[in-house]
C-alpha cells in the first residue's frame, strides 16, 4: 500500500491521537480503506509523522473501539468492512449538515438556494454532494457525512432505500425531498396534480391527441406524473393512446428531443405535447423547430417544473411550477426539529403546485412579466 495521505499538527488543539482516528476513519467511510486492507505498521507511521509510537497506538484502540479496525497481538491492525451501524456519533453539535442531490440539474438549483438560505439562518454550514445519479455513491457520501459529524443530513430524489442495519439512533437526521414513498420525514411536491393541471390545460384549448415524453416511470417522482396525465384524459372522456406516450431514459434535453422526434413519427401524431420537466420540453421544442413545424400554431407545448430557462424561452413555456426552493427550506427547518429533538415523529409534507400558464400552449399572452 502506497503511503497514507496523513498529517498532525502539534499545536492543534485537538489531541495527536484523535486527529489520527478523525483522518482514518474519513479514509475508511470514503473507501480508501477497505475491508481487509492492513493500516500501516505502528512504528512505521510514528516515524513518517514524526509523532510518538504510543499516539498511533492510541489512534489506533480508538479506531477498534469505534469498531473500524481488528487489533490482534503481533499482527497489524486490519480494517473491518464498514458498517455505518458502528460509526461513532458525537453528541456535540457540529453547526453542519449534508445535501445529497441526484445532480447538478437546473431543477436544483433554486431547491440549493432554499437549503443554503435556510441553514445559514440556523447558523450551519452545508455539504453539497452530487452523487451522479447513483446510489452507491448516495451511500458513501452518507458515510462520508457521518465521519465529518454532520448534524442531519437532506436526501433529494430516490438514491437511498431505507437501511435496515442503521437505527434511528445510530444515524444523523435524515429529511427525503421530492421522493415519494421514502420513510421517515420528507417534503414532497403534488406531482399526480402538476401533470393533471398541465394535461387539462392542453384538453381545455381543444386538444385531443395528447403527446407525453416521460422520464423512466418506475422512478416514485415520474410515476405521479404518468397518473396524472392518464387522469386528466379520463376527466375529458378521451382515450389512452399508448403510442402517445414515449418514455425517455432520463430528464436530459436530448432524451426529450427523442422522445419527441417519436411522437412526431407517429402515423397519427399528437396536436400537442406534453412533458415530465421543463428540460424534456427544450428539447421537444428543438425536434418540433427542426421538422419545420412550429410552437404553439402547430404544436401546443407543456413543460413541468417552471425553472428558470422556462420564462426565457420563446415562445415562452407554459407549466407547472413546484415550489422548489420553500421545499429546500421546509427541509432544513424540518431537519432542525429532528435534529434538536422538537419533531419526535416522522412528518410528510406535500407542497401545492401552480399552472403558469405562458405562450407555447396558444395562450396569447400569460401570466408572466414579458422581457424587455
Amino acid at each position: 500500500m502506497s503511503e497514507l495521505p496523513l498529517r498532525v499538527d502539534p499545536t492543534a488543539p485537538i489531541p495527536l491521537a484523535t486527529q489520527l482516528s478523525q483522518q482514518l476513519t474519513w479514509l475508511i467511510a470514503s473507501k480508501q480503506l477497505d475491508d481487509g486492507d492492513e493500516l500501516p505498521p505502528i512504528r512505521g507511521l510514528a516515524a513518517q509523522l514524526d509523532i510518538n509510537l504510543h499516539t498511533v497506538r492510541a489512534a489506533y484502540r480508538q479506531l477498534s473501539a469505534d469498531g473500524l479496525v481488528s487489533m490482534r497481538s503481533g499482527r497489524r491492525a486490519t480494517v473491518r468492512r464498514y458498517d455505518r451501524s458502528r460509526a461513532a456519533r458525537s453528541d456535540l453539535p457540529s453547526f453542519s449538515i449534508g445535501a445529497i442531490l441526484p445532480g447538478f440539474a437546473p431543477f436544483y438549483a433554486p431547491l440549493l438556494r432554499g437549503i443554503e438560505a435556510a441553514a445559514a439562518e440556523s447558523p450551519a454550514m452545508v455539504f453539497i454532494c452530487n452523487a451522479h445519479e447513483d446510489p452507491a455513491v448516495a451511500a458513501t457520501y452518507v458515510d462520508q457525512l457521518m465521519a465529518k459529524q454532520v448534524d442531519g443530513i437532506i436526501v433529494v430524489g430516490t438514491l437511498l432505500e431505507a437501511d435496515p442495519a442503521l437505527g434511528e439512533s445510530e444515524r444523523p437526521a435524515m429529511v427525503s425531498v421530492d421522493a415519494p414513498g421514502a420513510s421517515g420525514s420528507s417534503v414532497g411536491f403534488d406531482l399526480e396534480g402538476s401533470q393533471y393541471a398541465a394535461t387539462r390545460h392542453l384538453i381545455d384549448h381543444g386538444h385531443e391527441r395528447i403527446g407525453y415524453v416521460s422520464a423512466p416511470v418506475e422512478l416514485p417522482n415520474v410515476a405521479p406524473k404518468l397518473l396524472g396525465y392518464q387522469a386528466a384524459l379520463a376527466a375529458a372522456d378521451l382515450s389512452l393512446d399508448p403510442d402517445l406516450v414515449v418514455a425517455v431514459p432520463d430528464f436530459q434535453i436530448r432524451s426529450g428531443e427523442y422522445g419527441a422526434h417519436q411522437l412526431l413519427g407517429r402515423p397519427n401524431p399528437p396536436h400537442a405535447i406534453a412533458t415530465a420537466s421543463d428540460e424534456l420540453a427544450m428539447g421537444a421544442f428543438h425536434a418540433i423547430s427542426s421538422r419545420g413545424l412550429r410552437v404553439p400554431e402547430d404544436i401546443a407545448l407543456v413543460g413541468n417544473d417552471d425553472i428558470e430557462m422556462a420564462a426565457v424561452i420563446r415562445p415562452a413555456l407554459t407549466t407547472v411550477a413546484l415550489p422548489v426552493e420553500v421545499a429546500g427550506r421546509r427541509a432544513v427547518a424540518m431537519l432542525q426539529e429532528l435534529i434538536t429533538g422538537n419533531q419526535p415523529d416522522p412528518s410528510q409534507v406535500v407542497l401545492d403546485v401552480e399552472l403558469v400558464v405562458r405562450q407555447s400552449c396558444g395562450c396569447p399572452g400569460g401570466n408572466d412579466i414579458p422581457l424587455p
